[in-house]
């Protein structure tokens, strides 16, 4: 009986998500062009808000708009990055022109391509949207994981 409940507990926390408290996981990525590379580790010193979505998603469609206005709130200290997890860069560009229409501003701040998923699985959440708000050390204050 110990040894089965040993083994429940550590295969649910081999699937738990990161969370507040925990440092987050460091990525590299490309941006939907692939003309700029980013990572995250070198956004330390700023507070940074990674965000994971996908075009097909109906949340990412209602919040698109709202990060719109946040980047331009906080322009100094504070990093927005929108990680996309389609397979096709083209499907993400298409919905990020159609926010642009919707809010009537160009889009301020960081997309990324991450069309094998690994920031989701270094993150551990298998739901979109989610976010994490990361402090200036790289700590992860809060994390919205559906």
């Amino acid at each position: 009986m110990k040894t089965l409940l040993l083994f429940l507990v550590l295969g649910f926390s081999l699937h738990a998500g990161i969370s507040e408290g925990d440092k987050a996981p460091n990525f590299t990525l490309k941006t939907l062009d692939s003309k700029k590379s980013y990572t995250l580790q070198k956004l330390q010193g700023n507070v940074v808000l990674v965000n994971l979505w996908a075009s097909w998603c109906k949340g990412c469609k209602k919040e698109m708009p709202k990060f719109v206005g946040l980047q331009k709130s906080y322009k100094k200290g504070f990093k927005l990055v929108t990680v996309n997890l389609d397979d096709d860069p083209k499907k993400a560009e298409k919905f990020l022109q159609s926010a642009t229409k919707k809010t009537g501003k160009k889009i301020p701040f960081i997309t990324l391509a991450n069309p094998t998923k690994s920031v989701a699985k270094s993150y551990k959440c298998a739901a979109m949207p989610s976010s994490y708000l990361i402090d200036k050390n790289g700590v992860i204050k809060t994390d919205y994981c559906r």
